[in-house]
């Protein structure tokens, strides 16, 4: 039985072992109700898919995240590759390094928030837009008392909460924490915990958006779906959208780290969704920290509401604090759910 060859070339239904890091295990049945586990799978040549069927995990240690060495071979389902799994054992990182000639490279966990502002020029479209809602009876009644009453104000309420849309407004700061995956940590190997803030400096000199977007989306440039995870509160609904809406303003060439047309999108652990079990509802994130007992990113000064008088005020260095609380809080419950229901 031949061994340890580099994942890319690893021929089709000859049997062969491997090193290699399970980075996620699920247990499957088919539609007949045969049990089996998928699992993904990397070492220092690639990633891999593993399938191993019930009657194999039966005889076997329970297979987890972690160092494995495995047997088995390549084939092909559904025009999908995957090695189908002969026989698996635990091993340590000595031997992992000794015929990897490395260190695995741990999964990261990327958990980020983005503070976004409403563009200057889009002052000029609300006027006309209330306007036009108004005069083809478009408009809800709350806002239409509210627009009779003061057309001014009302303008200038819209003119704010433009920063909702990349067509209206823009990315002000992404803060950005980058840790392993709970579970996941091993004593003595990375990844190593780090903070970053894309947009707003150190010391609170906001910086230009092209180049903000541009050097967020360099520093992801080794994210992997297959192993590393993207965290953050309603991030599929909003703030992945909503950057690379912004990169495409600026005609960034860039290619989207996932895909947000899959229903359970690879790669994204969004905590709204995960409180709702998968479902598409919605809760604020402060609302679940105080149900966790986790301590706010608000205070009487900053909130998420505050944003826009915050920069109209020049105090960037509290929204980019605050941005970087959000993450903080977002990373605490996201251990919390691992913790609770995996990943």
């Amino acid at each position: 039985m031949r061994g340890n060859i580099p994942i890319p070339e690893i021929p089709h239904g000859e049997d062969l072992w491997l090193i290699v890091f399970v980075t996620s295990v699920r247990e499957r049945r088919t539609q007949q109700g045969r049990l089996f586990c998928d699992a993904s799978a990397r070492n220092a040549t690639g990633t891999i898919t593993l399938k191993i069927w019930g009657e194999i995990l039966e005889t076997q240690k329970e297979m987890k995240p972690g160092l494995w060495g495995i047997t088995g071979k390549l084939e092909t389902f559904q025009d999908r590759s995957q090695f189908v799994v002969a026989e698996y054992r635990p091993i340590t990182i000595e031997q992992y390094r000794e015929h990897q000639k490395a260190d695995p490279r741990l999964p990261r966990a990327y958990t980020f928030d983005i503070e976004t502002i409403t563009l200057p020029d889009f002052r000029e479209r609300v006027g006309p837009q209330l306007e036009r809602l108004m005069r083809l009876g478009n408009m809800r009644t709350e806002q239409q008392q509210r627009y009779l009453e003061d057309i001014a104000a009302e303008e200038e309420r819209c003119y704010a909460l433009g920063s909702l849309s990349a067509t209206s407004g823009r990315v002000l700061s992404i803060a950005l924490h980058v840790g392993p995956i709970p579970g996941l940590e091993f004593p003595g190997l990375g990844p190593e915990v780090s903070e970053h803030v894309f947009g707003i400096d150190r010391d609170g000199y906001e910086q230009d958006e092209k180049r903000a977007l541009q050097d967020f989306v360099g520093f992801m440039k080794d994210f992997d779906p297959e192993c590393d995870e993207l965290v953050g509160h309603n991030i599929i609904g909003f703030d992945l959208p909503f950057i690379f809406q912004r990169c495409l303003a600026h005609s960034i060439k860039v290619r989207p780290f996932v895909n947000l047309a899959d229903y359970n999108v690879r790669g994204v652990f969004d905590t709204m969704h995960r409180w709702w079990l998968g479902a598409r509802r919605q809760v604020s994130l402060d609302d679940i920290a105080w149900a966790l007992g986790i301590e706010s990113s608000k205070t009487a000064d900053v909130e998420g509401s505050k944003v826009f008088d915050l920069y109209q005020a020049g105090k960037l260095d509290l929204i980019r604090e605050y941005n970087l609380n959000d993450v903080r809080v977002t990373r605490k419950v996201y251990e919390r759910m691992v913790a609770s229901f995996g990943r």
